[in-house]
């Protein structure tokens, strides 16, 4: 496929990307962070070393957030769609045509991602020396060596997996490690092949086989990625459709998205490879059946998906430093208690809300305007799922 060649390959008409209504994207972004915080909240019971030994109906409020106890995890997942999504939508016309470089492209995703990833390792890594200090283990990732410190400063602490340990110091960034490979995928590979449907799903269908082949990470998170690019796709053509055509088959969807839930719960299928499927229609269903048309609702629902990087990267060293309070206190974490659970989701927000405003946006837009990338560039263009 040529370089200049656009991204749907058919003489159809673009749907500009301004013009998409990305309300639903926000929110399941939003809703996806809570997944992870949530399951994370296990942290709180670490004893030692040992592997976690505890039962999920003991946490605050089961019967009302049994599904995220058991199944956060894979917020993770989702937000690689989201990722995949976004760049599709944001950068890949650019990418395939050659209109943004390599160096701005890098700057972009740096000025992002990286000044809260410099803070919060520094965090951990502090904080981590203190619980070891009166602890026989550190607090849940065992994995904080110096040259593991490096490998996280260079945000490729999870390159190098099983070779090394899967996790370390602010543990969640391995995700956004991964990300990163799926990034430089996305811009060689977008230059090279294209972006249509056909190099899209080959790129599918080779991440799937790499990943049931060798269950590693990177295939798993390259997969998930496009499979948000193969949403975009699908979404972009969609807006050619008649009014009663989108209806009929985002019904159809939703539908087959609550089979596939249905068809989880007394065990048909595994959840690990349900997801696989459950996960692009999860973007797909948001992203088509949440369109507010209030400006305000819209606005809410954007700034709750921007606390999402914020809060993936703070909820851990938030819970090591709870940790090391109740240790210098003389007690044992109460993670039973809804009280925790509550001050410990709220602290994480407010901290997400002001870190956001005050610290990501800030930084982000001086090393832009440090480096040469033009005023009025768009949130979006340089967001993050979580990816995210």
């Amino acid at each position: 496929m040529p370089r200049c060649v656009s991204i749907m390959q058919n003489h159809e008409t673009a749907v500009p990307p301004a013009a998409m209504n990305l309300a639903g994207i926000d929110l399941l972004r939003f809703a996806s962070a809570l997944a992870v915080l949530f399951w994370h909240y296990q942290h709180f019971s670490f004893v030692g070393a040992a592997p976690f030994q505890f039962d999920h109906r003991e946490e605050p409020f089961y019967s009302a957030l049994s599904l995220f106890y058991h199944y956060g995890k894979f917020g993770v997942q989702v937000f690689w769609s989201i990722s995949g999504f976004i760049f599709f939508w944001k950068y890949g016309e650019a990418v395939v045509a050659g209109r943004i470089g390599a160096g701005r492209f890098a700057l972009l995703r740096f000025s992002r991602l990286y000044p809260l990833h410099l803070l919060t390792l520094l965090l951990v890594a502090l904080g981590q020396a203190l619980f070891r200090a009166s602890h026989p283990a550190y607090f849940v990732y065992q994995d904080n060596s110096l040259p593991s410190f490096f490998l996280q400063l260079g945000v490729i602490g999870h390159w190098f997996y099983p070779l090394l340990s899967s996790a370390s110091f602010n543990g969640p960034i391995w995700s956004v490690s991964l990300e990163l490979l799926a990034y430089l995928l996305f811009f060689v590979l977008g230059r090279r092949i294209g972006l249509g449907a056909s190099a899209t799903l080959a790129t599918v269908a080779l991440a799937g086989a790499g990943f049931y082949a060798t269950g590693l990470p990177a295939f798993e998170c390259l997969l998930y990625f496009y499979l948000g690019g193969v949403v975009w796709l699908a979404a972009r053509r969609a807006a050619l459709w008649s009014r009663r055509r989108r209806q009929i088959v985002n019904g159809a969807l939703a539908l087959l998205f609550l089979g596939a839930c249905a068809a989880m719960r007394p065990g048909w299928v595994a959840a690990d490879h349900a997801v696989v499927a459950l996960v692009p229609l999860l973007v797909y269903v948001f992203l088509q059946g949440v369109q507010p048309l209030h400006r305000g609702v819209r606005r809410c629902f954007n700034e709750l998906g921007n606390l999402t990087y914020a809060s993936y990267l703070l909820h851990f060293p938030l819970q090591l430093y709870i940790a090391l309070a109740c240790g210098w206190l003389g007690r044992e974490v109460p993670w039973r208690s809804p009280w925790l659970f509550l001050g410990f989701v709220t602290a994480t927000l407010v901290l997400s809300y002001v870190c956001y405003h005050h610290l990501e946006r800030p930084l982000q837009d001086w090393i832009r305007r440090r480096w040469g990338v033009p005023a009025g560039v768009p949130a979006r263009l340089g967001g993050n799922a979580a990816p995210v």
